[in-house]
This record gives C-alpha cells, structure tokens and sequence, in this order.
C-alpha cells in the first residue's frame, strides 16, 4: 500500500484504495480527543474512590468503601425502624381486640398485605389458599385453632422448625415402618374415602375402622375429626393438604408426612409478625 496526495483535498491517503475510493490519513477531530481526555480525568478518580475492578475473589473495594448494598439494606432498615416507631404502640395491643378494630383494618389491611406477600406467599398464595403440601388459610380449617394468639404462636415459632417452642406434628410411615401392611392400609384408605363419601369398598372399610381406632385415633381423634391439641387434622372436610383421594392417601400411610412451617422470629420483628397476623385474620374475616 502506497500513500499518496489526494487530488480534490490535498491531503495524504492511508494507502488504503477500495474499488478507487482511497481512505483519506485524516486526524481525529480535536474536540474528540479532548473528549477521550476528560473521560479518562473522569474514570480515574471514580476507579479509585468507588468498587471497581473485578479480580480472581473479590473485587476493589474504592477508597470510600461505598456499598450500594449496604446503602439499600441501611435504607430498608431505616424504614422498617419507622414503621416500627409509627405502628409498634397500636400493635401492642390485646390482638383479639385488634382483629375485631375495624377502623386499624379499613387503614392498614393493604399495607399488611405487602408483608404478606413477600414472606408467605411463596408457600401458601398469594389469594392464601395454599397448594399441596402447605395449607388453605383462606378456609375456617386450622390444625392449631384460628384464634389469634395460636396463629400468631405458629407464625413465631413455625411448625417442625429449630425454634424451642415450635409446635411439632408428623404422620407416622405406616407403611414403610411396617406398621400396618399393604392390605390393612387399603383397609384404612377404604374407611376414610367412606367417611368422605367417596367411592369405597364397604367390608374393606368395616375392617379400616377398627385399624383406625387401633392406630390413627390417638391423634386425629374418634371419627377422624382431627386434633387441634396436636396439630393432626381433619379428614372428614375438604381441606386436604395432600389430597384425600385413593393414591394421595395411600402415599400418605405409606410413606408419612411431616412438613416444615418456618419460625418468623429470626427474620421479623415482632410488629411485623403481628402485621402478618391481622392480614390473614382480617381477610378470612372478609371472605366470610
């Protein structure tokens, strides 16, 4: 490649020539370069104060130590701080009398529902009315009660949790303990689709009830009512966690089950637990 002199500019070429048009040597444009320049006067001190640079582990911290993160975390706790200083005095209140206190509701239900729906709907809805495995709260079906204090207590301590007064509750492996085997669980299953009316064989469920009575109504009491004292539900309504038909119930005989309810204590205060509380309370009393 050869330069030479443009005829029509005057000015040098590269040497560069693409089908006879020839790239001009021309210099960039001086309001560029002082552009380039003051960016670099920019970034400098911005690498230096500020996090930066990536290496193998971790990464330049920045003369200011400034931490987006920690400024959002300062931010959120100075608002949950606030709210605390703004709601803690209604919310130690009686909380049967807070649930019953319409004019708290009608101020404070959506903004309760926020707490809500960061914290519980993953497990139980967002509409609470659970999917299998975690339980309707939507419904008048509690293993613990739904008075007040015993949903707060559970929400607290959580069901099957670390905590030291968590409520505990689990379904025996029937099955896989040998226990009962695989014709008296279908006898069993028999007598619980009986009590629920479903499609049964009749002296397979005359022999179930006598298997339940040996081995199920210690906890879910005398015609499978359930037991509140022990967290061992009914199953003779609607609201199964694991489904009452044949398969689900015999999965359940089979194998047992014993889910896990956190405890809220570690990760909210005790103003937001009662937040989430009044929500829950507040909207079943809405639906009735």
């Amino acid at each position: 490649m050869k330069s030479d002199i443009d005829p029509h500019s005057g000015r040098p070429t590269t040497g560069h020539e693409w089908d006879g048009l020839k790239e001009l040597d021309t210099p960039v444009p001086t309001a560029f370069r002082i552009w380039l320049l003051a960016s670099f006067g920019v970034c400098v001190p911005l690498w230096l104060l500020y996090p930066a640079w990536p290496y193998v582990s971790d990464y330049t911290r920045g003369f200011l130590g400034y931490s987006s993160r920690d400024a959002v975390e300062a931010a959120v706790a100075d608002r949950a701080r606030a709210r605390t200083e703004a709601l803690g005095p209604i919310l130690q209140g009686d909380l049967e009398t807070l649930v019953h206190d319409t004019a708290l509701k009608s101020a404070y239900q959506q903004k309760f529902s926020v707490l809500y729906r960061d914290n519980c709907a993953a497990c139980h809805g967002r509409d609470r009315t659970g999917q299998p495995g975690f339980p309707n709260l939507a419904d008048d079906h509690w293993l613990w009660s739904g008075s007040p204090e015993e949903v707060e207590w559970t929400v607290l301590h959580g069901i099957n949790h670390t905590s030291d007064d968590t409520r505990y509750a689990e379904m025996p492996a029937f099955g896989r303990d040998e226990m009962l085997d695989r014709t008296e669980i279908n006898a069993v299953t028999d007598y619980l689709l009986h009590l629920n009316a479903a499609p049964h064989d009749a002296t397979e469920a005359a022999i179930g009830a006598e298997l339940f009575a040996e081995n199920c109504s210690a906890c879910h009491n005398d015609g499978a009512v359930g037991g509140l004292e022990t967290g061992a539900p009914s199953l003779v309504d609607e609201a199964w966690i694991y489904g009452g038909d044949r398969a689900s119930l015999q999965q359940t005989l089979i194998h047992g089950r014993q889910g896990v309810m956190p405890g809220w204590q570690e990760r909210l205060s005790p103003e937001e637990i009662r937040m989430i509380v009044l929500y829950v309370l507040w909207a079943n009393n809405d639906d009735g």
